[in-house]
């Protein structure tokens, strides 16, 4: 397991057969070689393999990697010292491996190799006494010791990129998983308060029927017009047009509310102009969502719609005289129901809170939603 997995691609810097190619430059020192006797020449390509070695181990694995470059730097200032200033060359090698260290001190002791490695040569063979050498090597030297921070930048830009592709996609994840959140509370609040309506309506035909049959082809023909309404929500929520406002759905919980035998009382001025269509339109499925419940749940004879703005801030409360929450645990049955949560999931997106208790009268139910309004310059109104 451990040898397949030394034989991977390299997790950073160029695949191994790039790295392999620059090794073809060698040849210029290995012709100098020859000219030697023939067991210095001996010794001098098992110096030159040991390089080859390092220089590919260097690149292969990260944890031995300044030795790697430390060794090709050494070996460097022998050729330097054995042959003339041109073995300063071989220091274009290590000089990528540096620029591969993950720690600042590894850095920083390879920067010193390469630095005395530069000094030696400059003052061993006295370059500073030729022009013409000095602007030969100069350059190159130059380019050896901004190598490692270029490749330390590029390594740091891929790493940025990498990272904000990941970023992109984790919020494209995000994106879908709350859209598909807010289309499943549209479709709870939307057909569960229009089905609602249908399933009283028919139910109000069924005991008509024999009573009194022209008020029931009636209550049959608005059952046709609130299934068509369904229909046409449904195609709005799908095209994502769907405008709810708390003006609409007053009218439209006024006409589920008389089907159910609930007086609806209004108060405060539910005309306020809302500063923000988002906030209309969130309170306004807040709205139809709790008037729903109060037709599934609470038997009561009155409900009781108030829109306030106070300073800061704006408050639309629904009350009902019906039974109430559970006396036990009221914040759990308020928090555990799908409305609930979806009524709060829905405010989180405007900084809105949910409050659920006993009415004034100390029974019935009272939902109160306050949201904060915010001017355009950032101040509180």
């Amino acid at each position: 397991m451990r040898m397949r997995k030394s034989f991977r691609r390299p997790e950073q810097g160029p695949p191994l057969v790039f790295t392999l190619i620059w090794l073809v430059y060698l040849v210029f020192p290995l012709v100098s070689l020859f000219e030697l006797p023939t067991l210095e020449i001996i010794g001098c390509l098992f110096v030159m393999l040991i390089f080859i070695v390092l220089y590919v181990s260097g690149y292969w694995f990260q944890r031995g990697r300044l030795l790697s470059a430390l060794g090709l730097i050494l070996i460097a200032l022998l050729f330097c010292m054995k042959f003339d200033v041109s073995g300063v060359y071989l220091a274009f090698y290590p000089s990528p491996l540096l620029g591969q260290l993950k720690k600042r001190w590894e850095l920083a002791v390879g920067y010193a190799a390469v630095i005395t490695l530069f000094l030696f040569d400059f003052f061993y063979w006295k370059i500073y006494n030729d022009q013409d050498l000095m602007v030969q090597l100069l350059p190159a030297m130059a380019v050896i010791l901004f190598m490692p921070i270029g490749m330390k930048l590029g390594m740091r830009s891929k790493e940025l990129r990498k990272k904000l592709n990941l970023a992109n996609e984790e919020i494209a994840r995000l994106s879908k998983n709350e859209e598909r959140q807010r289309i499943s509370r549209d479709l709870h609040d939307t057909l569960g308060h229009t089905l609602s309506l249908i399933t009283l309506k028919s139910e109000l035909a069924e005991k008509l029927i024999a009573k009194n049959p022209e008020r029931a082809v009636q209550e049959v023909k608005d059952i046709q017009v609130t299934s068509r309404a369904a229909l046409k929500q449904v195609r709005e929520l799908v095209s994502g047009m769907n405008a709810v406002t708390i003006r609409v759905e007053v009218d439209h919980a006024k006409q589920i509310l008389a089907a159910a035998g609930i007086v609806l009382e209004k108060q405060g001025d539910l005309d306020i102009t809302i500063p923000s269509p988002l906030i209309d339109n969130i309170l306004g499925m807040c709205l139809r969502e709790s008037v729903t419940n109060v037709v599934k749940h609470s038997r009561a004879r009155t409900c009781t719609v108030e829109l306030q703005r106070d300073e800061g801030s704006l408050r639309l409360s629904i009350e009902d005289d019906g039974v109430g929450l559970p006396k036990k645990d009221e914040s759990a049955a308020a928090g555990n129901c799908n409305g609930m949560k979806g009524m709060r999931d829905r405010l989180k997106l405007i900084e809105g809170v949910l409050t659920a208790g006993p009415g004034r009268a100390d029974h019935g139910t009272r939902l109160e939603f306050t949201v904060p309004l915010v001017d355009k310059t950032g101040k509180t109104d």
